[in-house]
């Protein structure tokens, strides 16, 4: 009992002009990702966030303070 010679089929691949879904899955469903990954980490996003905001807030303050500082 040998083994029978099974033949193969060649498939060939193409782009329909009409049907091009180029990173389709990239943006399916973006809001609930967003949302589930902001709420897994939500303290990793504080801690990042905190300091550059405040910091960002201090030079304002500070340009601020500067400009109005000869009125005095």
């Amino acid at each position: 009992m040998g083994k029978v010679p099974v033949r193969l089929r060649v498939v060939t691949y193409s782009l329909s002009p009409n049907h091009q879904y180029i990173m389709r899955g990239l943006f399916k469903d973006w809001g609930y990702k967003l949302s589930k990954k902001f709420h897994e980490n939500w303290v990793s996003a504080l801690t990042l966030v905190t300091p550059v905001a405040g910091t960002y807030w201090f030079a304002e303050n500070y340009r601020e303070k500067e400009k109005l500082h000869h009125r005095y």
